[in-house]
């Protein structure tokens, strides 16, 4: 039903938008009423039917079969016909009638599907739902409802499409399948609901834009913003059509299609409603129009004012101003000013503050008024001006409440009195004035108690605080107990705190027992109050109940059931108060609100408030009366675990118990207060001991940080209080090595370990961290960075440090390697080292190999090296010439396709199905059509073309030849053979010709010479021909026109006389050394890179002739040889592989040739004169016996044995022969060597002549050069070329193995690291004397060619991957390191160790390339790899480069930064480290107690006050101004001196105002009055320029004798910059012990690594050999299998004999016992494998050990095992088909022995016909003529005719002719065989024949033969017609 829902949209509206549907309570917001906007809109089209003139339309719905009946017919639409129903606007859908709007029909064209209609609503309002509804035609198929505030920029507001599909294809959006629903207020959405083809009239479209969303009920701003519009335009895009017609439109032209049909599809609308209201953000309920501006106006309410009810009105500003909303209707609130003003305004901070009081009595909102009348201010016109006072009683809201202040001007401090209750202070109540010092009253208009003589008031004699006289101005004083003085004005030592409620006098010191010297703090009292963390309890604290929080009057106050308290607590429980009422509280005061041991009554909803005065005499010990002790009392306050307050005073079960407000006074210097706490003592602690009484070590920090715990406890950080005992106790260190500051008091077990420790001691790292957390610093334990130390890159959750290799991880998750999982896995991709990086596996589908290293690009997770036979990004399909399932079966396999049969390798990748050539068939396109052949060409194949006449069939054999007729031979079989003629359907007939070899004209018979035969008997060749043969006859010559020198050839041997370029029999081909026939032009093969055995000893060499393609060495290619392979590189003549192959330590394969190198020599410096010799293994060395003798170093050997002891003895060349020789590669070491000895050949001579050692140290090894040894007494020179050519493995140390050649790659490895090269100086017997010059190396360094410098050749340049560097990648690139190298390296440079990237987080992208220390570290940062931040600098290192910031304790400026260091404390604060002496806090921001200063200020410090210790109070002095508190009678800033008329005597300064002294001092002072009373500016001018220089002067010295600049502080800088640059190098020295350590270490495991290598590989080497040994095997028998029986060459009864020898042999033959040795080898290879595999998978710790040594190895090995397995397996195919094979000649030798049955027998049927025929042979032949004679009979000739071609079939279907035909063959091969003919000359002489057929025996067997046969035939033939006549004619 498509009208429920708009009635269940207009409920739900009306719910909303609050229409009389259902009234809503006050609490709610106002809404107007839902219109339909759309009728007052102004509406617009872009298109309308008629506006053009007259066109007609049909009604689609009369046109669809099915439909009602109706009178179809079509109408007229015209908008300017004078008939109101033939007119269509676009006002028509929204008048409210029953018309439409129509627009023109797609016959009018196709652009009519494209139609837009606009309404204006003239104002924006709230659109809550848009209804179209359709006319006489489908409702819009694809359209847009459109919204905008501005009419230009429009946005969707939903979607809607002919089908799902087309949400997607048309407007890039999901569809929203079913009734439209909304996920997001502001959701766009694409539906298809409302474009169905039905109803095909009278259809709707229902839009809501509020319904279904997720704030419906309580509209978020999204949701008003998305629903705000004033244009809202419908963009029609396509007409919904019918599917048929749907289908003609998609191909057809429109202009092409029949208007009936076109004409029928147009929009039409009939209604189009708004649902909306006026914007009044919920605060009206109507709005009306206004007929002036013709727009809607908000009636607002909730005291909201503006256009749209968006502001409150003046006056109610006391909450600020919310959109109303169905839930609360956020009504505009009247600020509380009582009545003085009628302006006020919101201010967020005093609501934040609670400090606007509302109209309820609630201090709740920010109104803060303005404008107050009556003298009154304030936020709420609360309080009076300055100089007026309300009295108490008197409230705000009084119409005239503040007073005049009525302050004495002698008396008061100003004219300000106290304004109202809320400012009273102490005993002043309102009106009360401020008075001065010795004034008191309400005006201050008297003089105090203790003062006299107003309105001057003095001080009285006696102290009013310490007499106990009535009257202090009235007789002798008299103290009290505790005070002392004659004016009883101080307090006796051991007591403090004079004070006139003290009956006392003074309090008695407490000290903690340490001192009794103490006197009043100048503190004041800061109050503490914290209404959070309080919880209900019991006495003992065992159960913990939470309060309920409210607010009342503003504030937030606690309260409990009583009845849900009791429910868990006894009848009498108390408030337990948070931390920060607990602690140390030595120097609090006074405490507020209910105390525990007095009795109160209180009376229902009455509320009490209590002080307490922490004193011992108010406290007793619970449950007794004794009084508590100060001793007592003050042990308790310095460490305060529990304060509780009596919560119930009630036995009635309803009772509520409410606590409001808890306030403690707590004094200390940082406090600000306005009351001084003179209760609290300020002793004056011996050394060890500070606090106010002694209860601090001296070295405290009285930082706010600290826990109430430790502050308690009162010790200095990382001190314990041990036992907890306060008096008397002593403070022990806590053993938490710097990582604490607290420690159990019992235990000594540290609390709250930082800088990332544990344990009970913080004596260890916590996991994700490493170090030694015991060198008692902040940063030992660092952030494990695996690799990286930020959360994202930390993927080990632990690590270790080792002192060999540094930071290792320890559980790097699956797919990270390296120390510190900065690498991804083989089978993994991923960037571990770049923050946010890690590593994800590949993506490859399980077709990769990842035992293959890099088979998965390790940064992009490309698949590289998918497994064989896959291919694809993700190795997601097969690769080319492969088929199968990839991704599931995981079964590729190759095509196989012909190669000749097929267009190329590559197949259907599901089906294998090749792509077949014409003529082939098969999966594989291995197979010809019938009729056709040759695939083994790549032709394919091709129709046999069989001669008809001729052949037996229209097939042939796979070379094409036809299957022929007897007689007929060529490959078509469409010729006679030799000997036959007369080519017809059936055959040849046979020639008669058996003097001239059987030959004769092939047409008529006539016998003629053999071919190419000249002369009487036919004996000679023709020209041009050669080799005479009486059958055959000559050959033509055939010499190449071009190539030969004549046409004429040798007679014998047929070979042509050539020209010099051509070669060949016929000459017809180009000679060795060119190319390109028929041209022959010179090969140009490049000598270097070409194959020698191409070439003659002319040097020249043959290519291929088709392409002039040389043969190349194995490392050339190009067509003339000339280039390097890719991977080798340096083409030379001397390389038998033509080019080296490129080494670069296994990185690469892609190098080229070093160019701009030369060739430098390095030879001996000249302070070299003379070298050392050493035995063969440098366990001895000696330079005795040697000396320089210009220009040879000649040794006396006899001297030099005694060192050495043991020959042969070599010249070791000096350093600079030695390390890094790569460019060596290609030079030559040469050398003179000369020595003279008594025999020629000795012991030594056969040991090597140069022996090197050298390599990385996990690979060293040692080669040798072998060279025929010097004569005695000549001169020779040696010139070594450097290269692997001639030098051979030495074994080394426990090296077995024997020695071999040495490879390029073993050769580099040396070159790499060279440690020694020797020479040998010892060589015949009995040795005198050696000598070596001349001695230099090549190596090659950049530099022009010249003379003296030649280009440098065979060194290569590679192109080295990422992270290395030189020539052959030796190097790591800058911004790399090398990784230490694995124990065995599988290739060479992993036995140099992998280069990766520097690990300096960041901050760094230098290195050292050894040992990974990061270089030159920026952003402020330091350590080994950047991972901390720089001293006085803090921050946590992540990689960014603002990690580190200046530490600023407190300022970042030199003058003011007095930390050197600080520390990271959360994620953006830090803490300084070093604050020195005299600073504190956080930043060092304050000065300590003791120091005075404003460090926070530029060029601000703090100083000590060094106040007088005899002068001062034992106190602090000011911590700004540096006053110390002097006592009385000193003076000064440090209270050194002594006051105005007072004088030093000792440690006090007395007073001068005595009877004597006093008079003397009162006759100076005016002495001096009179002085300064003369005119100094007269003749005499005083010395002011003296007195300025005097104070320059000390101005200067004071500047240097300053503590800063004291000598003792620089020492104790320089003394400190000494111990940390010892500590650096101690550091430094074991670091270098350690590498050397490591190093040796190493070295030891490459050696017994190597041992196993070499083991392992003989054991590989015998695997190999068994799989070669198979292999061979495999190859026999395949010969075996492909050796073909050749034709029979004998005659028939040899034939048979021969046959039947072959069947014997074939049935003998066994070819179980080849198939038993393949499968042994099978099987023997399988076993091999499986001992592999058991060897490497065994868990013994021998073989575990060798599997990982030698893994690399084994995977090299691998391959060739496979290829073992692959021969095998060719091997079983092969004994596959020789079974095969075996059964198929098994099958035809019986088919052969049938056939051979049928020939003998047909033999036999032949000669008994034959004998028959000669019987009946007249009688034949007189029937015969009868026969021809007789007319009458004329048809029965033929039907003998077909008899006997009935007869001839019948022969031909028992194959005798192919029989007879097959003898004539194998006696024609007879011919070939020169044993066979020989024989039958023998047999021809026994048989006395003459000498001419004797000669021609072959001949004349042959024409016998065939004679005999074709008699045979004839005979029988004749025979059977003419019995067959006889019988018809009888």
């Amino acid at each position: 039903d498509p009208v429920s829902p708009y009635i269940s949209l207009l409920f739900w509206l009306a719910g909303w938008f609050g229409l009389g549907f259902f009234c809503l309570t006050s609490s709610h917001s106002l809404f107007p009423a839902v219109l339909n906007l759309a009728s007052n809109a102004l509406i617009t089209t872009n298109a309308t039917c008629g506006e053009k003139g007259r066109e007609m339309y049909c009604k689609l719905v009369e046109h669809v079969p099915g439909q009602p009946a109706r009178n179809p017919q079509c109408r007229i639409c015209d908008q300017r016909s004078r008939v109101p129903h033939q007119r269509h606007p676009i006002t028509n859908a929204i008048d409210g009638k029953n018309t439409w709007w129509q627009s023109p029909s797609i016959q009018n064209g196709i652009e009519y599907h494209y139609v837009t209609i606009t309404l204006d609503l003239q104002q924006i309002f709230q659109i809550a739902y848009v209804i179209v509804k359709a006319a006489n035609s489908p409702r819009p198929g694809n359209w847009i409802l459109e919204r905008s505030l501005d009419g230009v920029d429009y946005q969707p507001w939903q979607y809607y499409a002919i089908t799902d599909s087309e949400c997607l294809t048309r407007y890039n959006i999901y569809p929203r399948p079913g009734t439209p629903s909304y996920i997001k207020d502001d959701e766009v959405i694409c539906t298809s609901y409302y474009s169905k083809i039905h109803p095909l009239e009278n259809g709707e479209i229902h839009t809501s834009l509020i319904n279904g969303r997720p704030s419906a009920d309580d509209p978020s701003r999204e949701l008003l913003e998305f629903t705000s519009a004033r244009f809202i335009r419908l963009r029609f895009q396509r007409i919904r059509t019918l599917n048929a017609d749907l289908m003609m439109f998609a191909h057809k032209d429109p202009a092409e299609i029949d208007p009936i049909v076109t004409r029928r599809y147009y929009y039409s609308i009939k209604d189009i409603s708004v649902g909306g209201m006026c914007i009044c953000s919920g605060h009206a309920k109507a709005c009306p129009l206004d007929p002036v501006t013709n727009k809607s106006v908000c009636q607002c309410e909730h005291n909201t004012c503006g256009e749209t009810c968006d502001q409150c009105c003046p006056g109610f500003h006391q909450k600020p101003w919310h959109a109303g909303t169905l839930l609360h209707k956020h009504e505009c609130e009247p600020c509380n000013c009582h009545g003085k003003t009628e302006e006020c305004y919101y201010d967020q901070g005093v609501a934040d503050r609670n400090e606007s009081l509302n109209i309820h009595g609630e201090y709740l909102g920010g109104g803060v008024c303005v404008n107050c009348s009556g003298y009154t201010s304030g936020i709420n016109c609360e309080t009076c001006l300055d100089g007026y006072f309300r009295p108490k009683g008197v409230l705000p809201d009084n119409p005239d409440p503040c007073q005049p202040c009525s302050c004495d001007p002698n008396g008061s401090l100003n004219d300000t009195c106290v304004k109202d209750e809320k400012h009273v202070e102490g005993d002043l109540l309102p009106g009360f004035c401020h008075c001065k010092t010795g004034y008191a009253g309400e005006s201050c208009d008297r003089c105090a108690l203790g003062y006299t003589g107003y309105p001057d008031c003095l001080p009285c004699n006696c102290s009013l605080e310490g007499s106990e006289n009535d009257d202090p101005c009235i007789g002798p004083c008299i103290c009290k107990e505790h005070v002392e003085g004659e004016n009883c004005d101080r307090c006796k030592p051991g007591f403090f705190n004079l004070q006139q409620n003290n009956p006392e006098g003074c309090e008695e010191c407490f000290c903690s027992g340490k001192t009794n010297i103490c006197t009043h703090s100048a503190f004041t009292y800061r109050s503490i109050e914290d209404m959070n963390g309080w919880y209900l309890t019991d006495l003992p604290g065992l159960i913990r109940v939470i309060p309920m929080e409210e607010r009342f009057d503003g504030r937030q106050q606690l309260s409990i059931s009583n009845v849900a308290a009791q429910k868990v607590l006894p009848q009498l429980y108390y408030w337990s108060a948070p931390s920060s009422y607990l602690g140390n509280k030595v120097s609090t005061s006074l405490f507020e609100e209910i105390e525990d041991d007095r009795i109160i009554h209180l009376k229902p909803s009455e509320e009490h408030t209590e002080e307490v005065v922490l004193k011992p005499e108010s406290f007793s010990v619970h449950g007794t009366d004794v009084p508590v002790s100060r001793r007592e009392f003050m042990t308790i306050l310095a460490n305060v675990k529990r304060i509780l307050i009596r919560a119930t005073y009630s036995n009635g079960m309803n009772a509520i118990y409410r606590l409001r407000s808890v306030i403690m006074e707590a004094a200390d210097h940082t406090s600000r207060g306005k009351r001084v706490a003179s209760a609290v003592e300020l002793c004056e602690c011996p050394p060890g001991y500070d606090g106010t009484s002694c209860e601090k070590n001296d070295q405290i920090n009285t930082s706010s940080n600290l826990t109430p715990a430790a502050k308690a406890k009162s010790c200095w950080p990382r001190h314990r209080r041990v036992n907890g005992t306060i008096f008397g106790g002593v403070c022990a260190p806590c053993t938490c090595f710097g990582h604490a500051d607290e420690c159990d008091d019992i235990t000594g077990a540290c609390l709250n370990c930082k800088h990332n420790t544990g344990g009970a001691y913080c004596d260890r790292c916590l996991p994700g961290f490493y170090g030694d957390a015991t060198k008692g610093t902040a940063e030992d334990c660092q952030l494990c960075a695996c690799p990286l130390n930020i959360p994202s890159n930390n993927f080990s959750p632990t690590c270790h440090f080792d002192r060999h290799r540094g930071l290792m991880c320890d559980e790097c998750p699956a797919g990270y390697v390296g120390p510190r999982c900065e690498r991804c896995a083989e089978g993994y991709f991923g960037q571990p080292l770049i923050p946010g990086g890690s590593c994800q596996p590949c993506q490859c589908n399980d077709n990769l190999d990842f035992s293959v290293p890099g088979s998965c690009d390790s940064l992009s997770g490309a698949c590289l090296i998918c497994k064989p036979g896959t291919t694809g990004q993700y190795c997601e399909r097969c690769a080319d010439g492969y088929f199968g399932d990839a991704l599931h079966a995981r079964n590729c396999q190759p095509c196989h396709c012909h190669m000749n049969g097929s267009f190329s390798e590559i197949c259907d990748s599901r089906t294998g199905q090749c792509k077949c050539k014409a003529n082939v068939i098969g999966r594989r396109c291995d197979i010809c059509k019938p009729g056709t052949f040759g695939l083994q060409s790549p032709q394919g194949c091709v129709p046999c073309n069989c001669n008809s006449f001729g052949s037996k069939s229209f097939d042939c054999d796979g070379d094409g030849q036809c299957y022929c007729q007897p007689g007929v031979t060529g490959k078509k079989c469409d010729r006679c053979a030799h000997g036959f003629y007369n080519f017809e359907e059936g055959g040849c007939t046979p020639c008669e010709c058996s003097r001239f070899g059987n030959n004769c004209d092939p047409i008529s018979g006539r016998c003629i010479c053999p071919p190419n035969t000249v002369g009487e008997m036919c004996d000679k060749c023709a020209p041009n021909h050669w080799g005479h043969n009486i059958v055959s006859g000559c050959k033509p010559c055939e010499c190449s026109l071009i190539g030969a020198l004549s046409s004429q050839c040798d007679l014998n041997t047929g070979c042509c006389f050539c020209r010099p370029e051509f070669s060949g029999d016929k000459c017809s081909e180009c000679r060795l050394g060119y190319w390109n026939y028929p041209h022959c032009v010179a090969c140009q093969c490049f000598p270097a890179g070409t194959d020698p055995q191409s070439c003659d000893t002319e040097g020249k060499c043959s290519c291929i002739d088709h392409s002039g393609q040389c043969s190349c060495k194995v490392n050339v290619e190009g067509v003339h040889c000339d280039r390097c392979k890719s991977g080798t590189f340096g083409l030379s003549a001397r390389n038998p592989l033509g080019c080296s192959s490129c080494y670069c330590f296994g990185l690469t394969t892609q190098c080229s040739e070093a160019r701009g190198l030369i060739r430098v020599w390095v030879t001996l410096k000249p302070e070299q004169m003379i070298l050392p010799l050493v035995d063969e293994k440098l366990q001895r060395s000696t330079l005795s016996g040697i000396a320089f003798q210009p220009p040879e170093i000649v040794a006396n050997i006899e001297q030099v044995m005694q060192d050495l002891r043991s020959e042969p003895v070599y010249w070791r060349l000096p350093e600079q022969f030695e390390g890094r020789k790569l460019t060596a590669y290609g030079g030559k070491l040469k050398y003179a060597i000369y020595f003279e000895a008594r025999e020629e050949t000795g012991f030594t001579t056969y040991f090597p002549q140069v022996i090197i050692r050298g390599g990385p140290p996990t690979n060293t090894r040692i080669i040798v050069r072998h060279m025929a040894a010097p004569l005695i007494g000549q001169l020779t020179r040696h010139e070594i070329e450097m290269t692997e050519a001639d030098f051979t493995w030495k074994p080394y140390g426990d090296d077995s193995r024997p020695s071999r050649t040495v490879s390029r790659e073993d050769f580099m490895n040396v070159l790499y690291d060279v440690h020694y090269i020797l020479i040998k100086a010892t060589h015949g017997n009995i040795m005198r004397q050696s000598r070596i010059s001349e001695i230099s190396l090549e190596v090659a360094e950049s530099g022009p060619v010249s003379g003296m410098a030649p280009q440098a050749y065979l060194i290569e340049k590679c192109d080295c991957p990422l992270g290395y560097s030189g020539l052959s990648c030796e190097s790591c690139s800058p911004g790399f390191y090398r990784l230490p190298s694995p124990p065995v390296g599988g290739t060479p440079a992993q036995s140099l160790g992998t280069c990766a990237v520097c690990q300096c987080h960041g901050h760094s992208t230098m290195c050292d390339s050894e040992t990974s220390i990061c270089q030159d570290c920026q952003h402020n940062t330091a350590g080994h790899h950047c991972e901390r931040c720089a001293p006085g600098f803090y921050g946590i290192v992540q990689g960014n480069p603002d990690d580190c910031r200046p530490c600023a304790c407190p300022l970042p400026i030199s003058s003011n930064n007095f930390s050197p260091t600080c520390v990271a404390e959360g994620p953006s604060d830090y803490r300084c480290t070093a604050c020195p002496p005299g600073y504190e806090g956080q930043y060092c921001q304050r000065c300590s107690s003791g120091y005075t200063g404003n460090p926070q200020i530029p060029g601000g410090s703090c100083q000590a006050c060094e106040c007088d210790p005899y002068g001062s109070v034992p106190v602090p002095c000011d911590p700004v101004s540096g006053q110390c508190t002097c006592k009385p009678g000193f003076t000064g800033w440090k209270c050194a001196g002594c006051e105005h008329r007072h004088a030093r005597h000792g440690t006090q300064c007395l007073s001068c105002d005595d009877e004597c002294t006093g008079l003397l001092l009162n006759d100076l002072d005016r002495l001096n009055q009179m002085i300064l009373s003369v005119n100094l500016s007269g003749p005499l001018p005083a010395p002011y320029k003296m007195l300025h220089g005097f104070e320059n002067m000390t101005q200067e010295l004071k500047h240097l004798l300053s503590p800063q600049r004291a000598p003792e502080r620089f020492l104790q800088l320089a003394r400190e910059n000494l111990d940390t640059l010892v500590t650096e190098m101690d550091e430094l020295l074991t670091r270098a012990t350690k590498v050397t350590a490591d190093g040796e270490q190493t070295r030891q495991d490459a050696e017994r690594t190597n041992d196993r290598a070499k083991s392992l590989g003989q054991f590989v080497k015998g695997i190999l050999q068994a799989a070669e040994a198979a292999n061979e095997d495999a190859i026999k028998l395949n010969e075996t299998l492909r050796t073909q029986d050749k034709m029979l060459e004998k005659s028939l009864p040899e034939l048979q004999s021969e046959v039947e020898a072959m069947v014997t042999e074939m049935r003998n033959r066994d070819l179980s016992m080849q198939e038993k040795i393949a499968q042994d080898e099978l099987k023997n290879a399988g076993d091999l494998l499986d001992k592999v595999k058991k060897l490497f998978g065994e868990p013994s710790k021998k073989n575990e050990d060798l599997k990982n040594e030698v893994r690399d190895k084994l995977a090299n090995y691998q391959s060739k095992v496979d290829d073992a397995q692959d021969l095998l397996r060719e091997a079983a195919s092969k004994i596959w088909e020789a079974d095969r094979l075996s059964a198929v000649n098994q099958k035809n030798m019986t088919m052969l022995e049938k056939r051979k049955q049928a020939v003998e027998d047909g033999r036999q049927d032949v000669e008994k016909a034959l004998q028959e025929g000669n019987d009946i042979l007249n009688e034949a032949t007189k029937l015969a003529n009868n026969i021809s004679i007789a007319v009458e009979i004329q048809p029965m000739s033929d039907q003998l005719k077909d008899k006997i071609d009935d007869l001839s079939q019948e022969i031909r279907d028992r194959m005798l002719p192919e029989k007879v035909l097959q003898a004539e063959n194998h006696a024609g091969q007879l011919n070939e065989s020169s044993a066979v003919l020989d024989g039958i000359l023998i047999e021809a002489k026994n048989l006395s024949f003459n000498a001419t057929r004797a000669f021609n025996a072959y001949t004349n067997i042959k024409d016998y033969t065939e004679e005999a046969e074709r008699v045979a035939k004839e005979a029988k033939a004749l025979a059977n017609e003419a019995m067959q006549s006889v019988r018809k004619i009888e």
